[in-house]
């Protein structure tokens, strides 16, 4: 499992949901296929003649297998799983009983029928318990579903399993991240090789140190990512840090950066909004909420950014209708209590002049 590039496995948990993200996923444009697919029709139509002809049950079950390979990367899904069906027909050993579910269950997650997918993995598991992958699998579907509970024990099998999975590593790093568990992710994420640290990790990584006030390792875990390549979420948090340690040309530097290569995360632009008023220039702090507004005029944050500078600016009533819509349109408690305790005060202000 050491071998396994961590970033090609799906974040099952977006980061965005921590860090008010809103970073769209891009995709490259990719290339015309067809040629290659009916290709791969007819030698899927081929293979099927072929294994009534087989000459053997040995052909026929490799016949079959390859078979159900080829109809699952061409999405057939129904008639990969009626493939493996006849292979369990074959009288099957137990090792290929053991890859037949994992595959079944492969097929399910791929659907995102994970309550079913989850079934073959348990009958898999049932035949070697103590294999890592299949640990690994079934603490992917809980994850997904939200069970952390039981993901992290799936996750500890694996580790057991294979002491160098640096993915369960990674995952039982992720779960207690999502658990607020900042201390307990370190120890996990600080044990996986620096070499597969991706994106992901990084940012958690950096997150979570810097939750416990440990800023200068949260600066040199995003320096080492960026050294080797541009990030906009990596920028984001470098950001972050720099203004923590009131180091705000820094700080402004690296969101620019982030704007550069993702220029529609709205947050981005709320940051480099308050990094510009903490430098004493209300204008560019404006111009930065603007295109905020302009990519998410619902956000009560960028209303409270309004209303923080046309307080600044002596334009109180200015700022006091912006943290009323902070008000109106906060969805969380603690941003609500936030835009309240402002408009209040902005009211006093405004009845004291």
């Amino acid at each position: 499992m050491q071998s396994i590039c961590l970033n090609k496995r799906v974040a099952v948990l977006s980061l965005s949901a921590v860090l008010f993200f809103a970073c769209p996923v891009f995709a490259g444009a990719q290339p015309d296929n067809d040629s290659g697919d009916k290709a791969l029709s007819v030698k899927t139509e081929e293979m099927s003649v072929n294994i009534d002809s087989a000459k053997n049950k040995k052909e026929r079950i490799a016949l079959l297998e390859q078979y159900a390979e080829m109809l699952t990367e061409t999405g057939q899904y129904g008639a990969a799983k009626n493939a493996y069906e006849r292979l369990f027909g074959l009288n099957p050993s137990k090792k290929k009983k053991f890859k037949y579910y994992t595959k079944l269950g492969d097929i399910e997650a791929l659907q995102k029928n994970y309550s079913s997918a989850l079934e073959y993995y348990k009958k898999a598991q049932a035949l070697y318990p103590k294999d890592a992958e299949i640990n690994l699998k079934m603490g992917d579907i809980l994850l997904a579903s939200g069970l952390y509970n039981l993901a992290e024990k799936s996750f500890l099998d694996a580790l057991a399993a294979d002491k160098n999975s640096d993915y369960a590593k990674k995952r039982l790093g992720d779960i207690s991240f999502y658990r607020g568990q900042y201390a307990n992710a370190l120890g996990y994420y600080n044990e996986i090789d620096l070499s597969h640290y991706s994106e992901e990790i990084t940012v958690n990584t950096a997150i979570s140190q810097r939750s416990l006030g440990k800023i200068d390792d949260a600066l040199r875990t995003v320096t080492y990512f960026l050294a080797k390549g541009p990030s906009a979420q990596v920028h984001f948090i470098a950001g972050m840090l720099y203004s923590d340690k009131k180091m705000y040309d820094e700080s402004e530097k690296h969101y620019l950066d982030s704007i550069d290569i993702d220029g529609k995360n709205f947050i981005v632009y709320v940051y480099l909004a308050g990094i510009y008023s903490l430098k004493g220039d209300e204008e560019k702090a404006k111009a930065a909420l603007d295109k905020a507004y302009a990519l998410n005029s619902l956000s009560p944050v960028v209303d409270l950014m309004y209303a923080e500078i046309a307080y600044k600016s002596g334009r109180i009533y200015d700022a006091r209708r912006y943290a009323y819509n902070a008000v109106t349109k906060a969805k969380t408690q603690f941003v609500k209590e936030q835009a309240q305790r402002m408009l209040e005060y902005l009211n006093s202000v405004k009845k004291a002049e």
